[in-house]
């Protein structure tokens, strides 16, 4: 193939290729591969009829002709091309570079999370917590400074005084809150406390031995108080010093009564002290009461016992006797005398009849109880003078 330039050509520079250095097939494929018309097939174009080059010569170039298609290979270099039409129509102008007007320039949109930092737009920073700035210039977006401000932020101040001010009124509304729940408390208290709710009507039941005058001091007590604040367990230990009180429960009732109930001690056994004076004695040994007189309706532990006063404890020996009596069945209390006690801390029992039923220690008495019940099933005990069980295993003596 042969090319020519005209004479008028400007020469070329050395950072110049000319296209014409460039095999047709090579174009083609470029063609092919960059051009507007990839893939679509070229319609042959005819030539002007004025046109004397005839098909195969080549015409050459007026670098003066705008073809519009230029090859760029540096940054401002142009390199005007040469076709061969002896095909019948024009190639394709491939387009490596160009003119930066047909590239699309335009920047991307600025982060909406990023603060302007100065007028314009056209700086951006993002701070964090160590002080530190990040700068990004808008005009050249893979331009990122990093600015290490030691001077103090001016927002800080403010952020800090904002913060105390927040704790501040956090204080002063926890501190309300309290004043008013306090006040609140107080209201009610002074509310119950009132006279409206004053105990006005005191019932007792179970009182028979208790004493009059604790029983007047504990009404008094309650009478007037109200059923909210009233002292209840205060009236309850005062009636547990009377010796006859065993056990005590106080309750009130909305709006204005008060109930105590008293459960009283049991008279079982009674004893003669030194002092001449019977000691009344319940099943756990305490000292009920101390009588001048001898009582009846009890049984008597016959022998000297200790000078106890009303409330006291008496010895295990009494205590012993007074479960024994409990612990008799109804075929034999009736025909039970007394109990003998003797200096050796031994107990025995009397029968109206005459017999005697020693149970030696007062130990393991429901035992001993069970073999004398069992003994006086099998034999009448009128015919029996003793029965001793103090071993556990009972012996008789006949009549």
């Amino acid at each position: 193939m042969n090319n020519s330039f005209d004479d008028t050509e400007p020469p070329k520079r050395p950072d110049e290729i000319a296209v014409t250095e460039v095999s047709d097939e090579v174009l083609k494929e470029l063609s092919d591969l960059f051009g507007p018309t990839k893939g679509i097939s070229r319609p042959q174009q005819p030539l002007d009829a004025t046109d004397p080059t005839p098909f195969g010569e080549t015409t050459p170039m007026d670098p003066t002709e705008d073809f519009g298609d230029t090859v760029e290979i540096t940054d401002a270099t142009v390199v005007p091309i040469t076709r061969d039409i002896s095909d019948g129509y024009r190639a394709d102008v491939i387009v490596i570079g160009g003119d930066d007007s047909s590239y699309d320039l335009t920047p991307a949109p600025p982060d909406p999370l990023l603060k302007p930092l100065i007028r314009g737009d056209d700086f951006f920073d993002m701070s964090d917590d160590s002080g530190g700035t990040i700068v990004i210039d808008d005009r050249d977006g893979d331009r990122v400074v990093i600015v290490d401000d030691d001077r103090p932020d001016p927002r800080f101040d403010e952020r800090q005084r904002r913060r105390k001010r927040r704790e501040r009124l956090q204080r002063v509304k926890w501190i309300k809150l309290a004043g008013v729940i306090i006040g609140f408390i107080v209201f009610i208290m002074a509310v119950l406390a009132s006279p409206l709710f004053a105990v006005r009507h005191v019932q007792l039941e179970g009182v028979v031995y208790t004493s009059p005058a604790t029983v007047k001091k504990v009404s008094d007590s309650l009478k007037g108080a109200s059923i909210f604040t009233v002292n209840t367990a205060k009236a309850r230990e005062h009636l547990l010093k009377d010796p006859w009180v065993s056990e005590v429960r106080i309750t009130t009732s909305f709006p204005n009564s008060a109930l105590v109930e008293v459960a009283e001690r049991v008279p079982v056994v009674w004893y003669v002290g030194a002092d001449q004076k019977a000691r009344v004695v319940d099943a756990r040994g305490h000292v009920i009461t101390v009588l001048a007189g001898w009582p009846t309706k009890y049984l008597q532990v016959r022998g000297t016992g200790p000078d106890l006063a009303a409330g006291a404890i008496a010895d295990d020996v009494f205590r012993a006797a007074a479960q024994l009596v409990l612990a008799l069945p109804d075929e034999i209390r009736p025909k039970v005398k007394a109990l003998d006690l003797t200096g050796g801390g031994e107990l025995s029992m009397v029968l109206k009849g005459g017999t005697i039923v020693r149970f030696g220690p007062p130990t393991d008495l429901q035992n001993k109880l069970v073999a004398v019940v069992v003994l006086f099933r099998r034999q009448d005990p009128a015919t029996l003078a003793v029965v001793d069980v103090s071993t556990g295993e009972p012996t008789v003596q006949q009549r």
